[in-house]
């Protein structure tokens, strides 16, 4: 078996079979890397998403926290003293604003109706300000009364312009053992100064941000930063906190990096399909090379090698089989006497011709080889003496019927030889010996037999 597949190769369908088995393993192995390499992509665009956001996430919960706590002290000074005490506020209001530049202004609101604003230059449009009329910011207000907790609302646009924060908190005074609302102190916090100073845009780096909360109302929030879809295509989201509310920060990646995978991708598909291309080409060329290694490329027929390869099977087989089988040699007469008178093209093509007439009486499983210059050879199996010398008779009176080349015809005769094994010999080698020999024999006979009849022309032309 072994020595079979060294001498013949695999068959077609196996080969294709192992180089497509290859081909699919080496594509699975391609899909699988750049799976691995995008996983690692996206866990490092993670990391730097979730570091980033971190810094930011720190940073206004920083800044936020420390104005409202600021602001706290103002309430607490009010619910302790609720007379209306205007320097007092003032002076506060100076030190919180002085402390937390963010503030745009501090405000007291009485009964919910804006009394006191520091500073006032620049904010004069919010005295007065009745927060029962101005329906985008009377649910957080209501919502502060409702809780007694501080809240922070917005980002809203004032009524004295720009955008803001509006960090509110519910005051109330002690009437004996009763608790009485009294109002609300405010502060606005500068929403574009606080992003402005956290570093805070829609891009920062390589990733898009998008903040959603507004009111303080977390995940389920309105977005009022960025886009939806940076929180469609988020890589890390992180919640700020603050005063009984929270947002949610998103980051999402600003350029579709994984495009840098795409050669990688390409690279996974055109490898394996170039090797296989490449394998099946040589598989091609091998099998044209062992074919012309093997087949006679004049007359198609095969060669004297592939015949006693197939020769020496059938005779490692007989133990087993017992069967025999026959061996022809056929020579061409006078074929070297067409070359000389009519060329050498017409000669092969004689040979071309030769070799079809044989290949027209043999059967399936017969081999015709060519065995060199006007020599052939044909291998019987399971033919005996009888089938053999019938056979031969037959192939000289095939090869005497007249040839047509190029409008010529020419007329030859065939001198054929045949051995039997193992009736006659026990080994390939004396069987090719022993048909080799009566093939000479043969044609020392026609010879003599020509010669008589050329002296009897002679005479009788005489």
């Amino acid at each position: 078996m072994v020595r079979k597949l060294i001498r013949t190769g695999p068959s077609p369908a196996i080969a294709y079979s192992l180089i497509a088995a290859l081909t699919l393993c080496l594509l699975l192995l391609g899909g699988y890397v750049v799976r691995q390499a995008e996983q690692r992509v996206t866990q490092i665009q993670q990391v730097e998403a979730v570091g980033m956001l971190s810094q930011k996430r720190a940073e206004l919960e920083s800044r936020i926290n420390s104005v409202l706590y600021l602001s706290s002290t103002l309430s607490t000074y009010i619910a302790v003293n609720p007379q209306e005490d205007m320097q007092r506020w003032y002076n506060l209001s100076k030190e919180i604003v002085k402390e937390a530049p963010l503030v745009r202004n501090i405000g007291l609101a009485p009964d919910n109706v804006m009394r006191f604003v520091f500073p006032l230059s620049g904010n004069e449009k919010a005295l007065g300000l009745d927060y029962r009329k101005v329906p985008a910011q009377w649910p957080a207000v209501e919502r502060a009364m409702k809780t007694g907790e501080m809240t922070l609302a917005g980002p809203v646009n004032l009524v004295q312009g720009g955008r803001g924060l509006i960090g509110r908190t519910p005051i109330f005074t002690l009437d004996g053992t009763d608790s009485r609302y009294w109002g609300l102190s405010s502060v606005v916090i500068d929403y574009d100064g606080l992003l402005e100073g956290v570093g805070l845009s829609e891009q920062v780096g390589e990733f898009t941000i998008a903040i959603r909360g507004k009111d303080g109302n977390g995940e389920k929030g309105e977005l009022f930063f960025g886009r939806e879809d940076t929180f469609a295509n988020a890589l890390a989201k992180l919640e700020v906190y603050f005063p009984n509310g929270s947002w949610v920060v998103a980051a999402s990646q600003a350029t579709d990096t994984r495009m840098s995978l795409v050669w990688l991708r390409v690279l996974s598909w055109a490898l394996p399909l170039f090797l296989c291309l490449a394998l099946i080409i040589m598989y091609q060329l091998y099998r044209f090379a062992l074919t012309q290694s093997l087949t006679d490329s004049l007359t198609g027929c095969d060669n004297r090698r592939s015949l006693m390869h197939k020769m020496e099977q059938l005779a490692a087989l007989h133990p087993r089989t017992g069967q025999g089988f026959a061996l022809l040699f056929i020579d061409l007469n006078h074929f070297k006497e067409v070359n000389d008178t009519h060329g050498h093209h017409v000669g092969d093509e004689l040979l071309r011709q030769a070799a079809k007439r044989l290949r027209m009486q043999v059967r399936q499983s017969d081999s015709l080889a060519r065995n060199g210059g006007d020599e052939f050879i044909l291998l019987l199996p399971s033919m005996g003496l009888d089938g053999a010398g019938k056979l031969a008779g037959k192939f000289e009176a095939l090869i005497a019927e007249p040839f047509k080349i190029d409008d010529i015809e020419i007329s030859i005769s065939a001198s054929v030889g045949y051995a039997i094994f193992p009736t006659e010999v026990q080994t390939a080698d004396e069987l090719m010996n022993l048909a080799d020999a009566r093939m000479y024999e043969r044609k020392r006979e026609k010879k003599a037999v020509e010669a008589v009849s050329k002296k009897d022309e002679v005479i009788a032309e005489s």
